[in-house]
């Protein structure tokens, strides 16, 4: 079985290629320029435009041929394939992908994570893991449901300079906000990502993230943690050092946030999913 996903799931290229796992690009625009995610721009060179343009990065999801010709790679090679794709609730790259599936019609099954960043890339590593422990498809979609459920994925906003460009937030808040120095933590619920509470500087954001860890109530021992981040790498090993501390997982995974989930965090934003 061929495993399938987008380049929203954040993962790292060594960790793709080990696993064998092919990723479908999505497109990037900034100031008018074309760009294809991970191809002809690395994480690094967006961040770096991203903060010199006045505009918000948009990102373009694959074309149905993509799909199409990922889909006959997979299948002529392993005969099966499993898709597994950006929140149907952020982006139509799910609905691109089905289109595509059934336009093959061959054996093809598209899941839809419900997450993005490393809350997809967990599910793409685990949908792997499972494939090399010989479940099918089908069990390995049920048992993917299982771990989607039970996954919580929690976002830090450094700055609302995005949300502004964006037009989601008008300048007059921004400008409180950054005079209360407050920090907006979002999660994603259901596929959408909503604003769950706002707190008073990064300190104290960081703490509320790993409170919401604590409060899950479970054993990290034998899971994964993700964390990735906005070109902020210090602030993210920093959370992880405290993180492994406090739960002591099996690992955790510390990765840049790409353009697509990166565009709308803005810089200095972290991604925690558990």
């Amino acid at each position: 079985m061929k495993i399938i996903t987008d380049s929203s799931c954040d993962l790292p290229q060594e960790l793709l290629k080990e696993h064998g796992i092919l990723v479908v690009p999505l497109g990037i625009e900034i100031d008018g320029n074309d760009y294809i995610d991970c191809i002809d721009l690395s994480h690094h060179d967006f961040y770096k435009k991203m903060a010199a343009s006045n505009n918000i990065p948009k990102t373009s999801q694959p074309s149905p041929q993509r799909f199409i010709d990922a889909f006959k790679e997979g299948l002529q090679k392993y005969g099966e394939v499993l898709s597994i794709h950006l929140s149907s609730k952020l982006s139509g790259t799910y609905s691109t992908a089905m289109m595509a599936k059934d336009m093959v019609n061959e054996k093809i099954e598209v899941f839809d994570s419900l997450s993005g960043s490393l809350g997809l890339g967990l599910q793409v590593l685990k949908a792997s893991q499972l494939a090399k422990e010989g479940f099918s498809v089908e069990k390995i979609m049920e048992k993917l449901k299982e771990y989607r459920e039970e996954m919580k994925v929690i976002v830090y906003l450094e700055t609302l300079e995005n949300a502004v460009k964006g037009g989601r937030v008008t300048k007059t808040k921004e400008i409180v906000a950054n005079l209360l120095n407050l920090k907006p933590i979002v999660h994603v619920e259901e596929g959408y990502v909503r604003i769950l509470k706002t707190v008073r500087g990064k300190k104290k954001a960081m703490r509320t993230m790993l409170d919401m860890m604590e409060e899950k109530n479970i054993s990290f021992k034998d899971r994964i943690i993700g964390i990735t981040h906005c070109d902020c790498l210090e602030e993210a090993l920093k959370l992880k050092e405290e993180i492994i501390e406090k739960f002591n997982p099996a690992e955790v995974m510390v990765t840049t946030m790409g353009p697509v989930i990166g565009s709308h965090s803005g810089l200095g934003g972290l991604l925690v999913c558990f």
